[in-house]
């Protein structure tokens, strides 16, 4: 009875550390020593809404294809419960000519618990590397008149923080494990606003002094504050094939504008008292938007450093008015490659 029992808990502890050495297990942790990448070429497909932003861009309802989303994870264990990881996501989308980094993450995991029975909590820290590159967009008019704002990469251009825990419990083959984290972003005026059409049409129509502008304008942005969250089912089907199930929810702060940066003394005293007047009215952008993502993940485990995953992702997001990320149909599918050394 006493081998039997043996030989049961020898096998549950394989199984169940076969789990957590699964790389595409939500609670994977290397181990000391131990270097990991992740490597994923994403493809997507949008169907835009109708917000008053797509409207004004006369971009609603269109459809966005091919759109690419290439993104690259390296992790390394510096023992076998604390692991340094970056990361960084790309998204060229030549529909809207669109590109940049959405992406940019530094930072370490720390386990605080892994329990015997299989229970796990992480706590853990990120640099944001929105301050990576600058953000970029147009101040563009419309054909009645009106001024639109329309973004020219993913960046936010601010630099910040991530801080966050995950926790969950491991089974035999099952793994249910859930998120939170909020970032802190600083504002700064690491930015470029193209004004070039504003300029030609307010100096044609309204004052030819607005022509003493600059081409190209930086304001300071305000600081801001997002969170995320999630949850995620995970099953070891046998030695080499494993799925995953995850929800994932994504706030992303509104955009604001606090003063002008670029120096503007230069200009006639009237042309500045109108453009502080004109960033009056984007103090709140107005381009706040939630995301709520489902997602599916099929893994097959080639060799013990080698693995293959397909994913397929489906958002369904909302968002203020003049926002620019908000669509009718986000789907994303793709396939990543897994290393371990």
């Amino acid at each position: 009875m006493k081998k039997f029992l043996s030989v049961a808990v020898a096998a549950a502890a394989v199984t169940t550390s076969a789990v957590a050495a699964n790389m595409e297990n939500p609670l994977f942790l290397p181990r000391g020593g131990q270097v990991y990448s992740k490597t994923s070429i994403g493809l997507m497909y949008k169907k835009t809404d109708d917000t008053k932003s797509q409207v004004l861009n006369n971009h609603d309802g269109a459809k966005e294809f091919p759109i690419w989303r290439p993104t690259q994870e390296l992790g390394v264990g510096i023992t076998d419960r604390w692991a340094l990881h970056a990361i960084a996501g790309y998204t060229y989308n030549p529909d809207i000519d669109r590109k940049g980094f959405h992406l940019g993450r530094v930072g370490t995991t720390y386990r605080v618990i892994d329990s015997f029975d299989g229970f796990v909590w992480d706590l853990y820290g990120d640099f944001h590397l929105g301050g990576m590159e600058k953000m970029k967009g147009a101040l563009t008019m419309t054909a009645v008149g009106e001024p639109v704002f329309k973004y020219a990469n993913f960046s936010n251009g601010r630099w910040g923080y991530h801080f966050g825990t995950k926790f969950g419990k491991k089974w035999s083959e099952w793994t249910m494990s859930a998120f939170v984290e909020g970032l802190q972003t600083f504002g700064n005026h690491n930015n470029e606003i193209d004004i070039k059409q504003f300029k030609a049409f307010t100096s044609a129509y309204v004052n030819p002094y607005f022509s003493t502008l600059p081409d190209v304008l930086s304001v300071n942005l305000d600081s801001t504050w997002e969170i995320n969250a999630g949850a995620n089912l995970f099953y070891q089907i046998d030695d080499r094939w494993s799925a995953g199930l995850g929800f994932r929810y994504n706030y992303h702060a509104t955009n604001g504008l606090e003063s002008v940066y670029t120096d503007l003394s230069n200009s006639p005293e009237p042309i500045q008292e109108a453009v502080a007047g004109q960033l009056k009215e984007y103090k709140d952008m107005h381009d706040h938007f939630n995301e709520y993502i489902w997602n599916f993940t099929v893994a097959y485990q080639m060799r013990d450093s080698v693995q293959v995953a397909w994913y397929i992702e489906d958002t369904y997001d909302t968002g203020a008015y003049l926002s620019s990320n908000t669509t009718d149909l986000k789907l994303e599918t793709g396939f990543r490659l897994n290393l371990k050394f």
